[in-house]
């Protein structure tokens, strides 16, 4: 009599322990189906990322490649000048306080002007200087003024193209002690210039 009242009890425990098993294991499944479908959207992110970073690797890769062709061409031209030579040498006046071009100077200019013609691959080197009167500033752009007059005076009578001519004011950065003659002091207010050529021209 008490086996007939255990036994249904017996199967409903074991009927509620397999119920309850089923459903753990649902849950579980489910659990593994969620974590590999955001493991699997991970590694496509990942996938994503590093072709994205493979395009902007070889995007850097060409444009370094660029620059350093540029930089090779712009060396191999700079080198073209390492053998060039000084074909001639001038020096022309100017009068105190002025950047203007004297009757003399123009008459040096057009020597230059005439070797330049001449010497079509051949560059001028064009230096403005002063002498120690007035302020170092108010100098150093007096002697630009009469680097540049020097300049455009070759420029516009002999049709000399600009990137041929390089000029620099050193100003009084060179000019002698104030205790020196006037003389010295004539002689400081010029432009030196410099015609350099590869050798055989």
């Amino acid at each position: 009599r008490h086996l007939k009242i255990i036994l249904p009890v017996i199967c409903l425990f074991v009927l509620a322990v397999l119920a309850g098993c089923g459903a753990s294991k649902g849950y579980v499944d489910q659990a593994i189906s969620g974590e590999r479908a955001r493991s699997q959207a991970a590694d496509a992110n990942l996938e994503k990322d590093i072709k994205n970073n493979k395009t902007v690797v070889e995007r850097i890769q060409s444009l370094t490649a660029q620059l350093e062709k540029k930089t090779d061409m712009a060396v191999n031209e700079a080198k073209g000048f390492e053998n060039y030579q000084v074909i001639w040498e001038g020096e022309i006046y100017y009068e105190f306080n002025s950047g203007e071009l004297t009757m003399a100077a123009r008459e040096i200019l057009d020597q230059a002007g005439d070797k330049m013609v001449v010497n079509r691959t051949s560059i001028m080197e064009i230096a403005g200087y002063c002498d120690p009167s007035g302020s170092s500033a108010y100098n150093l752009e007096l002697g630009r003024k009469r680097a540049s007059a020097a300049k455009y005076y070759l420029v516009d009578n002999y049709g000399i193209n600009l990137f041929r001519i390089y000029m620099v004011s050193h100003g009084e950065t060179k000019a002698v002690e104030a205790g020196d003659t006037s003389v010295s002091y004539t002689k400081q207010r010029k432009v030196m210039m410099k015609l350099w050529d590869k050798p055989g021209k």
